[in-house]
C-alpha cells in the first residue's frame, strides 16, 4: 500500500475509534531479518536475508509519523521486540514464509532468487554439520506502538 493510502487508513481509524480507544500499530523494523541455525540455545550460523526490501516498512513508519505530526494520534508507548520463527529445516521455513508472504506483490528477481537459494544451501549445510536437535530460525524484529487518538 502506498504511503498516502496508509495515511488515509490512519485517518479512518482515527474517525472510527471511540474516544478512549487505542490503535495498536505493529510492523517489522527495517533491518533485514537474519537466518540462524541454533542447537541447544547456541547460534551456530547467522546471516542476513539477502536483498531485503524494506520499502513497505519505511512507508508504514512514514505514515504513522505523519499521523502523529498532524496530531491525529499521540504515541503513548513504543518499543521493539524479537519475532523469531522456528523450523526443523530450511524447506519447512521456506514453505511457511511463502504462505505468510503470499499476498505480497513483489516482482520475481532472478538475482535475488539465486542469492536466496545459495543462502538456503549454506543453512542446510550448517544444519547437517550441527547434527540432531538443530533448528533454523528466521529472526526479525518488530515495532509495536500504542497510539491514542487526539481529539480536537
Amino acid at each position: 500500500m502506498a504511503h498516502e493510502g496508509m495515511v488515509h487508513a490512519l485517518e479512518e481509524i482515527h474517525r472510527l475509534l471511540r474516544p478512549h480507544g487505542r490503535l495498536i500499530d505493529i510492523h517489522p523494523v527495517r533491518d533485514a531479518p537474519v537466518i540462524k541455525v541454533i542447537r541447544a540455545g547456541k547460534v551456530l550460523f547467522a546471516e542476513p536475508v539477502p536483498a531485503h526490501d524494506d520499502e513497505d516498512y519505511r512507508q508504514a513508519d512514514a505514515a504513522v509519523a505523519k499521523a502523529v505530526r498532524r496530531r491525529l494520534f499521540a504515541v503513548e508507548r513504543r518499543t521493539t521486540f524479537d519475532f523469531p520463527t522456528y523450523a526443523a529445516s530450511i524447506g519447512e521455513l521456506q514453505e511457511y514464509l511463502e504462505d505468510a508472504n503470499a499476498y505480497e506483490d513483489r516482482a520475481d528477481n532472478r538475482a535475488t532468487a539465486a542469492q536466496q537459494a545459495a543462502l538456503a544451501a549454506r543453512v542446510e549445510q550448517a544444519i547437517r554439520a550441527a547434527g540432531k536437535g538443530a533448528e533454523v530460525v528466521h529472526h526479525e524484529w518488530a515495532r509495536i506502538a500504542r497510539l491514542r487518538p487526539v481529539r480536537r
